[in-house]
């Protein structure tokens, strides 16, 4: 959080300190007033979540321009490892950091290659023509340099007061990684990879 404060203008609760009690770890943050988009969502008229959505663009792309420095992976913003709950295969435990795109993604899809489903067979025959589909995107060696994500960034983690984004909750699973399914509302589309991440859903799970 400190790294977005001092690199950013995204509104997110000022931090006092943070602590170890235990075997938790805490942090204390100044509260900022506002409802969550699923509270106020109902209260916008069209012209108000517009402008939401042209504030949540404007923050990912902010996001996106951050420079990550030279050598980075995927990796928190400090070059460590990475925590995501929704992953299955590190639930409860920390995973990373990968020196490559390309290593990351081996890792999610524990380390198939498309050429071991060839012999098998499927309900479907285009089952495994998706799979070498989507292998073949994220082993290729024309992924950009990781940019900054959220990976988190639900609903329930922007606050709004009016019609204006007034904090972006809840950074614990941010860092530097590679693409990111986002909505079209507020982040241009990315068609091939979008399919790529569906596919890779259906079969490893939902990041």
């Amino acid at each position: 959080m400190k790294f977005i404060a001092d690199n950013t203008s995204i509104p997110i609760p000022k931090v006092y300190c943070s602590f170890v009690h235990g075997d938790r770890a805490f942090i204390l943050m100044k509260r900022i007033h506002g409802e969550e988009i699923p509270t106020a969502w109902k209260n916008l008229q069209e012209s108000g979540r517009r402008k939401v959505y042209g504030q949540l663009r404007a923050t990912l792309q902010e996001l996106r321009s951050l420079q990550p420095p030279p050598g980075t992976g995927i990796e928190s913003c400090t070059g460590g490892s990475l925590y995501d709950s929704r992953i299955k295969q590190c639930r409860g435990t920390r995973f990373g950091p990968f020196k490559t795109v390309q290593d990351f993604h081996f890792w999610l899809r524990e380390g198939l290659q498309a050429s071991e489903l060839r012999e098998r067979e499927t309900e479907d025959g285009s089952e495994w023509r998706d799979l070498e589909k989507m292998a073949a995107m994220q082993d290729a060696g024309s992924w950009p340099p990781p940019v900054f994500t959220h990976a988190d960034l639900n609903p329930f983690n922007i606050l709004v007061r009016g019609d204006e984004v007034v904090g972006v909750l809840d950074w614990e699973f941010a860092g530097w990684t590679g693409w990111q399914e986002a909505l079209e509302q507020f982040l241009d589309p990315f068609p091939e990879k979008l399919e790529m991440e569906r596919t890779r859903q259906k079969w490893w799970g939902e990041v």
